[in-house]
């Protein structure tokens, strides 16, 4: 249909006795379905006769959808069909277009024409909201710009952009980071009605940590992991980390057990943090531009370690006081300190003693070996633990074991004691026994003869056997 024919059915439409026509604007985001609604309002049934959906293209109408009076549809070739217009609602005098998966090209005027008892004929602008970065995919430290495309009409409209449900005025980003990485909605405010079309931006570089401000704690003696982790486009062997020192930010040489890994993730491991091996590490890696241009990214972190001291008096079991130290504390909030107890089976039974950073026991004894542990807090939870092993030495003993050895020592002494006494006694009986013997002489003399004698036949006895053994004939008694 030619500009004529199009000016001449507006103008048909106008004087015609009974028609009516109006004009509205409907607003949608980009994907979703648009409605544009056509419906007699003079009449709650309606049997109209034709439908006729047209999209006012340049100076000519293009049919989008109609509906003879035969009853026979047309509609454009599409598999699936993006445009319709439901029959079954034609009895509600109801005859709305439906859009599926709104495009920007959509947008624009619509005109419904109906025939039936009333000639309607009613215009509808449909402005379609798009949200789009320009690049949508960059590199973190470069440059992209965010739109929000509102198809033209007649209504003013207020544009405002909402990050994480909070409304913000950032559209421009001089130097992306991974912050910025995620969903943005662009909120397009009309005569008290909202719509919102959302958009993506995709950020390129080290995701894991996001910024420079990770600090990563480490008890001493334990490993360590240091997060590094890229997403895809990193050139490979590209990889560098480097140390250095938090003051004076000198380059330091990275600790004997560092170990770094390859490919995206790029983590490093500290297999035994030793006491010197704070301080700020450096992972940086080269990034592959949409262009083919390569970008150089890095992140910092900081390594602080944790220990326990431990402060006591010159006695042995005086007071002992545990003290939770920190290489950096600028970030910590509280302490903890805790008592594991390990019963059967391994069963581990944790106990909140003290809320403080240093912790006093007044007099030690057996009851407090074992393993203390000291929880520092910061704003966001806890951020880590570091264990001692209170050991408990000879002079240090409870009361119970020095009255245990006590008791040994009275046994082992009286036990001596009674070794020596007999002894003595029986020594006392020899000396009774001889001074006897020297009364009465002849006594002396009998006893040694029959001593004598006795040894005799026991040298005797065997050379008998022997002489038996070769001469078997004679009988030996």
């Amino acid at each position: 249909m030619n500009k004529k024919q199009f000016l001449m059915i507006l103008g048909f439409a106008l004087v015609f006795e009974g028609a009516q026509c109006k004009e509205n604007e409907v607003f949608v985001a980009h994907g979703s379905v648009a409605v544009l609604p056509c419906r007699d309002e003079t009449s709650a049934h309606s049997h109209p006769t034709a439908v006729y959906w047209s999209r006012i293209v340049g100076n000519f109408l293009k049919t989008v959808w109609r509906r003879e009076k035969s009853g026979l549809e047309f509609r454009p070739v599409r598999d699936p069909p993006r445009v319709n217009c439901p029959v079954p609602n034609f009895g509600k005098a109801d005859y709305s277009l439906h859009i599926a998966e709104t495009t920007i090209e959509d947008g624009g005027k619509y005109i419904c024409e109906v025939e039936g008892k009333n000639r309607m004929l009613k215009v509808i602008n449909l402005r379609v909201v798009r949200a789009s970065f320009s690049p949508a995919v960059v590199v973190e430290g470069l440059r992209t710009e965010a739109t929000c495309h509102v198809s033209s009409g007649t209504q003013s409209v207020r544009i405002n952009w909402k990050r994480n449900g909070k409304l913000t005025r950032r559209k421009s980003f001089t130097s992306v980071s991974q912050k910025d990485g995620g969903d943005w909605t662009c909120q397009a405010a009309y005569n008290g009605e909202v719509v919102e079309a959302t958009t993506s931006l995709q950020v390129k570089g080290i995701i894991t940590p996001q910024d420079d401000s990770s600090v990563v704690y480490a008890a001493l003696g334990s490993s360590v992991s240091l997060p590094c982790v890229f997403t895809d486009g990193l050139i490979p062997y590209t990889v560098m980390w480097n140390r250095t020192s938090t003051t004076s930010y000198s380059p330091l040489p990275l600790p004997a057990s560092f170990h770094e890994s390859a490919g995206p993730s790029a983590s490093a491991t500290i297999q035994r943090v030793e006491d010197g091996d704070e301080g700020m590490y450096t992972c940086s890696g080269m990034m592959k531009g949409l262009n083919g241009e390569s970008k150089k990214v890095q992140r910092t972190m900081e390594l602080v370690i944790a220990r326990v001291l431990r402060s006591s008096s010159s006695s042995g079991n005086g007071p002992v006081t545990l003290s939770c130290h920190l290489s950096n504390s600028s970030h910590i909030t509280s302490y903890e300190w805790l008592r594991v107890n390990y019963g059967p089976n391994d069963t581990q039974t944790v106990t909140s003693v003290q809320k403080t950073k240093s912790f006093r026991i007044k007099e030690v004894n057996e009851k407090d070996a074992g393993e203390w542990v000291c929880r520092y807090y910061g704003e966001q939870g806890v951020l880590g633990n570091v264990t001692y092993e209170l050991h408990v030495m000879g002079a240090v003993k409870s009361e119970n074991s020095s009255s245990g050895n006590k008791t040994a020592m009275v046994m082992g002494l009286g036990f001596l004691f009674l070794v020596i006494f007999l002894v003595l006694f029986q020594m006392y009986r020899n000396y009774r026994r001889k001074k006897m013997i020297l009364l009465y002489p002849a006594m002396e003399t009998i006893v040694h003869q029959a001593a004598t004698e006795r040894e005799k036949r026991e040298r005797s006895r065997p050379k008998m056997a022997e002489d038996c053994a070769r001469d078997p004939k004679p009988v030996c008694v």
